[in-house]
């Protein structure tokens, strides 16, 4: 599928989707359709253990969303752009792979929110900032934002942050759980690419098989998430990775594992 705001290239079993759309990916009904399509696209392909989202603008991940359009809509509008946009980030949640939101400049509202769906948020550091300022401009998230924070830095960070519209720099983020890791600007590129290289070169299933028991297991009670949990250990201990890894245990080798 050809897009018009997003690349994607396949190499080493890690996809690299990067987002283009001047000046700063700013988010609009076209642009939230791209990305609902290329993360579906990406969710069904194989040979890919691991996806990075990043950005091909120089200053932002994404900035935000595109104002003139938001302010023009009805409330109708707003609410099937906010169920579009919802819709995209889920589908990183649940698929298979492991997701990394490289935020390589300003991650801001709709920005923040994508990473928040993903598994790892690797920012750069230096003057990039990350947050959800909506409350002041007198609107709120609507692509996840009050509800995947919370549940990543804790309630009362998450008000915090959503009730003064706050935003915050790499290391004010990482100190709070917001961001995984912060990479200075002149290594950024190689160490996310070391990063996700040497996930991707794990075995495929088994990371899958991880992320979906602990989505799927996180909002039930223990008993019931301890039921998910073994359904995906059955699963995943038929594929040829778990066989070939503990067979290479066995035989102290190292393990050669199949793409997704």
């Amino acid at each position: 599928m050809e897009y018009q705001f997003i690349t994607m290239k396949n190499e080493d079993r890690v996809l690299t989707i990067t987002l283009n759309r001047p000046p700063t990916n700013p988010l609009n009904g076209e642009f939230g359709r791209e990305l609902f399509n290329a993360f579906s696209e990406a969710e069904q392909m194989e040979g890919v253990n691991v996806v990075v989202i990043t950005s091909g603008q120089e200053k932002a991940f994404i900035a935000g969303a595109d104002i003139k359009e938001m302010a023009a809509q009805d409330q109708a509008e707003a609410e099937t752009f906010s169920k579009l946009l919802q819709g995209a980030n889920n589908i990183l949640t649940r698929m298979r792979k492991v997701v990394i939101a490289a935020i390589n400049g300003h991650a801001l509202g709709g920005g923040c929110e994508l990473a928040l769906a993903c598994d790892y948020r690797l920012m750069v550091g230096g003057k990039a900032l990350i947050g959800l300022p909506e409350a002041g401009l007198g609107i709120m998230p609507g692509a996840g934002g009050t509800q995947r924070l919370p549940r990543l830095v804790g309630i009362s960070k998450a008000l915090d942050i959503l009730l003064w519209g706050k935003t915050m720099g790499a290391q004010e983020a990482l100190a709070i759980g917001l961001v995984d890791r912060v990479i200075e600007p002149e290594n950024f590129t190689e160490e996310v690419a070391t990063f996700a290289k040497k996930l991707a070169s794990g075995a495929g299933k088994a990371l899958g098989s991880i992320k979906a028991a602990v989505h799927e297991g996180i909002d039930h009670h223990l008993e019931q998430a301890l039921a998910i949990e073994r359904k995906h250990v059955a699963e995943n201990n038929r594929t040829h990775d778990a066989k070939e890894g503990l067979q290479a245990f066995i035989e102290k080798r190292r393990p050669v594992f199949a793409s997704h």
